[in-house]
């Protein structure tokens, strides 16, 4: 039993040992830094850029900021001792502020500070929060916005009930510099909404608050669609039992990304492979104002699934193959998110796939009831196209 407690009372001091080993320093050094030289300031956007020389210390690890962002909260900001340069982001406001600057070593022992006053110039989310406007749309509420910076931003929105508190409607992620996102999924009833910008540091605009009503939406009912074929429309394959262009309204597709070919219903064309954009023809059987569509592809990113393709419309039955009384609806890019070639995947790339193309058509567009589609370019890099399923949404009242 001696010998047991022994043992025990040795492993539990080797165990110490390491874990103070594990937590200490790199260095046992103590001697402080030298401070950082000729510091200079460039302010940015929600912050401040920082250029310095670094002292000649071949125990300096990194130069470190400290950032009073209000409420009591103070950011650390490092750079590496291999940079001269550090960036502070995430400030909420342009007020002018005092930072501390260290240089810090690899006992993480500081330097003395450097104070140094930065003046942050307007924050991303509230210069992109000048620029949002809220508009009435297909099936929900649609926010434009411009965002010069390109910064990563999310724009919530929430409805206001009649008792003044909030339910989410949704938030929408992005760092595109200009655009519009459509929260869908609302009735057509006039409803007031609630929006705000975030940025990634949990920073929060005002609240732009706007009645809306938004518009009429609905799948149109695929039983309408039928076949047409004009002069000049790409041929078929006919030789193949699965294929057919009957397919692409018949409700089924593939949203198995493991086993993308259990559905086989698709069509393909069957015309040259020299580059020559290849189109097909149908009637939705009513004419609508268009609002967006969905296509669901039959190949995962390979083959002749459509890459690059057109959806075009227009009002009166077509009297000849020409392309006279047409409009170009859309013009959209399937993007593989991942990049990778051929059939390497990831998780991002099955999420795209099963979710399918979504695009919304321009409420300038007239009504249309004749649809055509026009592959300008598939995965092998010629005209022939591809796909499962087509979906398309409006109103037909």
């Amino acid at each position: 039993m001696k010998n047991y407690i022994s043992i025990v009372f040795l492993c539990a001091i080797l165990f110490a040992a390491c874990k103070t080993d594990v937590n200490a320093p790199l260095e046992a050094d103590g001697a402080a830094p030298k401070k950082i030289t000729d510091l200079k300031v460039e302010n940015t956007p929600g912050g401040a850029k920082l250029t310095y020389n670094v002292p000649s210390d071949p125990n300096l690890l990194y130069v470190l900021a400290e950032v009073g962002v209000g409420n009591g909260i103070t950011r650390v900001f490092k750079s590496s001792h291999y940079n001269n340069t550090l960036q502070i982001d995430g400030v909420p406001n342009t007020a002018p502020r005092m930072i501390k600057v260290y240089s810090v070593n690899k006992s993480e022992l500081r330097s003395e500070p450097i104070d140094v006053e930065i003046k942050p110039l307007t924050p991303p989310f509230l210069e992109v929060f000048k620029t949002i406007d809220v508009d009435k749309d297909f099936g929900g509420v649609k926010v434009i916005f411009q965002n010069k910076t390109g910064a990563d931003l999310a724009i919530a929105m929430q409805r206001v009930k009649p008792d003044g508190t909030f339910a989410d409607i949704g938030t929408y992620f992005t760092k595109l510099k200009e655009g519009n996102y459509t929260f869908r999924g609302l009735e057509a009833k006039t409803i007031k909404v609630a929006t705000f910008i975030k940025d990634r540091w949990g920073n929060s605009s005002d609240t732009l608050y706007k009645e809306v009503t938004p518009l009429f939406e609905k799948m149109l009912d695929k039983g309408l669609f039928k076949d047409i074929t004009l002069p000049g429309d790409a041929s078929i394959y006919t030789t193949e039992w699965n294929i057919a262009k009957r397919f692409i309204w018949d409700g089924n597709w593939s949203s198995n990304f493991n086993e993308p070919y259990g559905n086989w219903l698709n069509v393909s064309t069957n015309g040259p492979n020299d580059g020559t954009p290849m189109h097909i023809t149908f009637d939705m059987g009513v004419t609508a104002k268009l609002s967006r569509f969905r296509i669901n592809h039959y190949y995962r990113y390979i083959d002749r699934g459509m890459r690059k393709y057109e959806i075009w419309g227009r009002t009166a039955t077509p009297v000849d193959g020409s392309w006279n009384g047409w409009v170009k609806l859309i013009s959209y890019e399937q993007k593989k998110p991942s990049g990778l070639p051929g059939e390497s995947y990831t998780a991002a790339d099955a999420e795209a796939w099963i979710a399918g193309d979504n695009g919304n058509f321009d409420n300038s567009f007239p009504a249309v009831r004749y649809i055509r589609i026009k592959c300008l370019e598939n995965w092998v890099g010629h005209g022939n196209l591809n796909f499962a399923e087509i979906s398309l949404y409006g109103s037909d009242q």
